[in-house]
């Protein structure tokens, strides 16, 4: 969305407003409630450009570009931009995205509960260093080890691990609460002294650990763990909320059976490789993205690439869904190119999944869906009246890009200004003021940005 527009006019709407204000919005443009909570969510995802300089200057520039948003996305159904089927099929993967991150929240976040003490325990193992002597065996044994075999090699667990070198042992590795997966963690932490963990097979090998040291901070205090435990409860839920998540997925789409067709797969790595590696071809922003827009599917475009218990997915489905959300590419030959389309494409059927069972569940009803739908849907739909209105330039003045592009941004804003002065906007202009941010009486040292994650 543009920034530069004039922000005197917008002022003047909101004096002369007449519309009543309804305590459930701060903010009404044409019947459309805006929250003090959106306005903030919007603030802190400004630009340093937009909110840099004094408070009321910064929240005109939001609310200027706020309703600026609201009115095109308005103007974009008036004119039916939402009922074009490509356009159709975006709001709906939007509304899908909503569904799912309601679904991980009453699935994994609502039932994730951090208490006191997993927080002190976790404070606790923070103040132990284990040295720990790892290998990695050529065989897979059954038995427990009592000595260490001379040929045996230490192996770092992994590269972010300090090192230190023990007398009579060699080097060995410092392992703190955190460094490793919850899986090893909770096996070394269980360890006594100069004990072995059993085998413990990952990645198609066999790995021991034997505890060598303990290191423990003794000047930990009760006004550390508070001042701290706010870290501890952070990390905990992330922890938890992963492991969560891992077993949720495992559990919802084993019975899916997902298969993913050789022949079809194979047919669109080569497809895609053979851009890939010409290097007169522009692939996208990154390397390890292509812009498949640019890259003839036709001939496989209806293949079924992927077919599961819920539906299927064809070329022209991971198109889409690619295009909507990019996964990375990233490949230096065609076998792992492969690969990385297979994790693409699972990635993609959980998403069809997960959307499919928030709806039969009644997810796509609730309020916070729909308030967390209506954002994504009137960016986009903002963002295709513009295009919209650039290729109406285009067809006036030719092929011309400079003129094309100053023809383009001057009806933009011829049009913006007239939605302005034929909409009724009003606005609590004292509670507007009134709202705190994150960086409320500091001066902005950091730039804000939104990912938008699944």
């Amino acid at each position: 969305m543009r920034s530069g527009k004039i922000i005197l006019l917008l002022v003047v709407c909101l004096l002369v407003a007449c519309e009543k204000q309804s305590p459930e919005g701060l903010i009404h443009v044409n019947g459309r409630a805006i929250s003090a909570d959106e306005f903030v969510f919007s603030y802190e995802t400004s630009p340093r450009s937009v909110i840099s300089g004094p408070k009321e200057k910064a929240y005109n520039q939001v609310l200027d570009r706020l309703v600026e948003r609201v009115l095109l996305a308005q103007e974009s159904q008036r004119r039916g931009l939402d009922q074009e089927p490509e356009n159709a099929r975006a709001l709906r993967y939007l509304e899908d995205a909503a569904i799912r991150r309601e679904l991980f929240r009453e699935k994994i976040r609502n039932v994730t509960m951090i208490t006191q003490g997993d927080m002190r325990h976790a404070f606790a193992m923070d103040q132990k260093t284990l040295w720990i002597q790892h290998v990695i065996l050529d065989s897979i044994t059954d038995e427990k080890p009592v000595a260490w075999n001379p040929n045996w090699t230490h192996t770092p667990i992994n590269p972010t691990l300090k090192n230190v070198e023990l007398e009579g042992v060699g080097m060995v590795d410092q392992v703190g609460w955190n460094d490793v997966d919850l899986e090893l963690e909770k096996a070394l932490y269980d360890l006594e002294l100069n004990d072995w963990t059993a085998p413990i097979e990952k990645y198609g090998q066999s790995h021991l650990f034997r505890l060598l040291n303990i290191e423990t901070n003794q000047m930990s205090s009760e006004n550390q763990f508070i001042q701290e435990q706010e870290h501890y409860q952070s990390t905990l839920r992330k922890r938890e909320e992963h492991a969560r998540s891992f077993a949720f997925v495992q559990e919802t789409m084993q019975p899916e059976n997902l298969i993913i067709k050789g022949q079809v797969l194979e047919q669109l790595t080569q497809v895609l490789w053979s851009f890939k590696s010409n290097p007169d071809v522009v692939i996208g922003e990154d390397e390890s993205e292509f812009e498949l827009e640019a890259i003839r599917l036709d001939d496989i475009g209806a293949s079924k690439l992927a077919q599961f218990k819920s539906g299927e997915l064809t070329v022209d489905d991971f198109r889409f869904y690619y295009q909507m959300n990019p996964q990375k590419l990233e490949a230096n030959s065609p076998a792992a190119l492969r690969q990385k389309l297979v994790n693409a494409v699972g990635i993609y059927v959980r998403d069809v999944v997960f959307a499919e069972m928030g709806r039969n569940e009644g997810l796509h009803q609730r309020k916070e869906v729909t308030e967390d739908y209506r954002y994504w849907q009137e960016r986009l739909l903002a963002a295709k009246l513009e295009q919209h209105i650039q290729v109406l330039s285009k067809d006036e003045n030719g092929t011309d890009s400079t003129q094309t592009d100053d023809i383009a941004s001057r009806m933009l804003t011829e049009l913006s200004t007239t939605l302005r002065n034929q909409a009724v906007i009003s606005v609590d202009m004292d509670m507007l003021m009134s709202l705190e941010t994150s960086d409320a009486g500091l001066p902005r040292k950091i730039d804000f940005f939104t990912t938008y994650l699944n």
